[in-house]
C-alpha cells in the first residue's frame, strides 16, 4: 500500500520530526507570559521593565553583536544600562518569537528564538537579527540568563 499525502504529508513529518516545540497547553503559560513581556519590552524600548525578566541569582551572560563584548556576563543593573543606551539609539520595529522556535527542557530552562528588527534612529539602514535566549524557571516565573545574537 502506498500513501502519497504530497507537500501536507511532507510538511506534517518534518513539524513531528523537528524537536519538541512547546504548545498551548503544556504548562508553559508562564513562558509564554514572559516571553510576551520581553517583546514588549523590546518594541517599546523599556529598559528598566526588560530588567524585570533577568535573573536574579546570576549574571547573565550576553554576546550581542554590535554591542556588547563577546560571550561577556553583567550583572542585571549592568545590563540595564546597556540595553537602556542601545533602546536609546535605535528604535525596534519588530521583536517576535515563534512557537517553533521556542524549546522547554525537562529541567526547567527554556531557549527561545527571536526577530529583532530595529534602525538606528538617526538615520541609517534596519538592521535585522536572530537573538537567542536561554531562560531558567525561578519561582514559578521565568528569568533570562543568557541572550546571544546568532551569527
Amino acid at each position: 500500500m502506498r500513501i502519497d499525502g504530497g507537500p501536507f504529508l511532507g510538511a506534517v513529518i518534518a513539524a513531528l520530526l523537528s524537536g519538541p516545540a512547546i504548545e498551548a497547553g503544556d504548562g508553559s503559560e508562564a513562558l509564554w507570559t514572559r516571553l510576551r513581556r520581553i517583546q514588549s519590552d523590546f518594541r517599546s524600548g523599556d529598559a528598566p521593565s526588560l530588567r524585570t525578566s533577568f535573573s536574579s541569582t546570576t549574571r547573565l551572560r550576553v554576546d550581542l553583536e554590535g554591542f556588547t563584548d563577546r560571550r561577556a556576563s553583567y550583572a542585571p543593573g549592568q545590563l540595564q544600562v546597556i540595553f537602556g543606551e542601545i533602546f536609546e539609539e535605535h528604535r525596534t520595529r519588530e521583536m517576535n518569537f515563534e512557537r517553533n522556535d521556542v524549546t522547554l527542557s525537562p529541567g526547567g530552562t527554556a531557549f527561545a528564538r527571536g526577530r529583532w528588527v530595529r534602525r538606528p534612529k538617526h538615520g541609517g539602514a534596519e538592521t535585522v537579527d536572530s537573538l537567542t535566549f536561554t531562560l531558567r524557571e525561578e519561582g514559578g516565573d521565568w528569568r533570562i540568563l543568557e541572550i546571544r545574537s546568532s551569527r
